[in-house]
């Protein structure tokens, strides 16, 4: 078997709960170099998914994986330093990887890149480039990005307060299945008098809720 048959056999005995099982077969994986693999076996020291709850083994692994390619394990290694999980907190460091990774594809790291530009967080502050990371995370499909622009929008944070830019921005976090855009237009609908769109929005995230 190689390592991408590993992980396959791996994630079987994973969603069957036989962790002992999972986690043999991700080390094989890991072993042949496969950073799906890694991953897996960091998120399980990080979640205690049949294994001790272990965040600094969490951090090993997942550093492990993004050394081999893994991108969006790079953007977990950034989340750990921002927040001095299994390792040092460290928010430059922190800034490192995410802006890496989201340069590697990883739309949660694209977010955290825009956010971190938003917020001085291990870097100077740049609206400009905070608002395109972010954007370029919605645009691709996460729903958080997008809800954050829309509040921003919606708020008037760090941009001009534009309420027709933030019911777009949520609208996009509705199509990307995120519960709370939605919530936040049946908020939006109901202060403006318009109920029937409120509970079209309202019956949208509980559907949500029943789907997860």
């Amino acid at each position: 078997m190689n390592g991408k048959e590993y992980t396959e056999k791996a994630t079987e005995y994973l969603l069957k709960k036989e962790y002992d099982k999972a986690m043999e077969y991700y080390l094989k994986a890991s072993d042949e170099g496969y950073y799906f693999a890694m991953y897996n076996i960091a998120c399980m020291y990080y979640f205690g998914d049949g294994v001790e709850k272990d965040d600094q083994k969490a951090f090993s692994w997942y550093l492990k994986a993004y050394e081999h390619g893994d991108a969006e394990a790079g953007n977990r290694v950034g989340v750990m330093y921002e927040n001095g999980i299994g390792t040092e907190k460290d928010a430059n460091k922190a800034f490192t990887y995410y802006l890496d990774s989201a340069n590697k594809g990883s739309l949660s790291a694209m977010a955290n890149t825009g956010m971190c530009y938003l917020n001085a967080t291990g870097t100077e502050k740049d609206i400009d480039e905070g608002i395109h990371w972010m954007d370029k995370a919605s645009e691709k499909g996460n729903g958080i990005a997008s809800t954050e622009l829309g509040d921003d929008y919606f708020l008037g944070n760090h941009v001009n307060k534009d309420i027709s830019k933030a019911i777009f921005y949520y609208e996009r976090g509705v199509k990307q299945r995120y519960k709370p855009a939605a919530e936040k237009l049946a908020d939006i609908y109901e202060n403006n008098g318009d109920s029937v769109r409120a509970e079209e929005y309202r019956n949208i995230a509980e559907n949500m809720i029943e789907e997860d």
